[in-house]
């Protein structure tokens, strides 16, 4: 732990940013560099790192192909700024790879996330009333991370699967990934529920094709605890009806006909349907800087009557493939899934839970174009690439305290 002082301070300078200052986690990029220069190229370029950096490096690439359009705008220099993170994080993450210290940073991740929920559980408890009010209009408690209850969701989320997954073998952290999985029901964040359905899918998928039998029982047990939690935690949470409600509502109103901007899933219905329409028509590859101006002029068109907020698509696939085209779209596709695909060859569990969960969150978010959901990918990514994690990792003889309690 000594030798890992100065990664796990650099780690809580950029957790802290990615919480409470975008100046500060911009800053943090700037510490991993210099971190990063202090040190030779034989720490980086041990045969497993290399996957990872050219995984780190592939979207600032392909993302060129979305700037030569308009003539690489501050737009279009700001989305390479912010995929940017990829390259940082791929590097960091072989040398903290190489020096064997990924387990006292994702512990410090738990923690911190511990330290987060902490004001929204705090909030939810002293304006309880309000609360119910704003999960039946369809918005959530208060969270750091400039209010953006998404993707404070997904950090959440990434949390308790860091702490079940590779600490397993720990009571706190057994303790603490209930309570994050109960944190998570009662936040009513529907981002984080989806992913944590999903790693809990690919979790038991794993434990069933490679594990033993007493871990199969183990997993068992675990999903009917995990269903009796959910079922008491509903009925005695106001807070999960009323999104549930909002949401049932939400749906209703537009197989209704009705098109109100108010409302989260018609918005996103609407947009997306609207970018559809403009790739079936040919408004593909037009640049990362003209997707929101397109998108909104087409929304005004088909709705004059209507205002929306938003210029995106909430689909990851659709802005690839209107900023860059199909070749775009392709090469994006197979970056994002690389990793999945990783986890299942190397039977690495957790990279594989968080690698679908993303995915499958960029269907209904542009997640990978913020800078928050980029530095959570990349980081995680990054720092689960090399770590053999789960119920299936092999023991270790390293002496930096980087596999902790593990058994054979």
């Amino acid at each position: 732990m000594k030798k890992a002082w100065l990664p796990v301070l650099l780690m809580i300078i950029s957790l802290a940013g990615l919480l409470w200052s975008r100046a500060v986690l911009s800053l943090s990029a700037a510490l991993w560099m210099i971190w990063l220069f202090t040190h030779s190229r034989k720490d980086l370029a041990q045969k497993e790192n290399k996957s990872l950096l050219i995984w780190g490096i592939a979207p600032v690439c392909i993302a060129l192909l979305g700037c030569w359009q308009n003539g690489f705008n501050k737009e279009d220099l700001d989305h390479l700024l912010t995929l940017s993170t990829y390259i940082v994080a791929s590097f960091a993450g072989s040398l903290i790879a190489a020096k064997q210290h990924q387990s006292a940073l994702l512990k410090y991740w738990v923690w911190i996330s511990l330290i987060a929920l902490s004001y929204s559980l705090f909030w939810y408890i002293t304006h309880y009333q309000e609360a119910l009010i704003r999960y039946g209009s369809g918005q959530t408690v208060a969270v750091w991370m400039d209010h953006d209850h998404v993707r404070f969701g997904m950090f959440v989320a990434i949390s308790c699967c860091i702490s079940f997954v590779l600490y397993i073998d720990q009571k706190v952290m057994r303790l603490i990934s209930l309570f994050l999985l109960l944190a998570i029901l009662l936040l009513a964040i529907r981002t984080a529920w989806i992913m944590i359905l999903v790693m809990i899918f690919v979790t038991a998928l794993f434990i069933l094709i490679n594990g033993t039998r007493v871990q199969k029982k183990g997993l068992i047990i675990g999903i009917l605890v995990i269903l009796v939690m959910v079922a008491i935690t509903y009925q005695l949470s106001p807070s999960i009806q009323q999104k549930l409600a909002y949401t049932l509502y939400d749906w209703q109103q537009f197989e209704d006909g009705k098109v109100n901007p108010t409302l989260s899933d018609a918005t996103r219905r609407v947009i997306n349907g609207e970018a559809w329409q403009l790739i079936q028509s040919g408004q593909n590859n037009i640049g990362w800087s003209a997707i929101d101006d397109v998108i909104r002029k087409s929304i005004q068109a088909s709705y004059p009557e209507q205002t929306f907020d938003f210029g995106w698509p909430f689909n990851q696939w659709l802005f690839w493939w209107m900023g860059s085209g199909i070749i775009g779209l392709v090469l994006f596709s197979t970056w994002l899934i690389y990793p999945l695909i990783r986890g299942i060859q190397k039977r690495n569990m957790a990279l594989s839970a968080v690698s679908a969960a993303i995915i499958v969150s960029c269907l209904v978010e542009t997640n990978l174009a913020y800078q928050y959901s980029v530095w959570m990918h990349a980081w995680i990514i990054a720092l689960f690439w090399n770590y053999p994690t789960g119920f299936l990792r092999e023991p270790t003889t390293s002496k930096s305290c980087n596999y902790e309690n593990q058994k054979a």
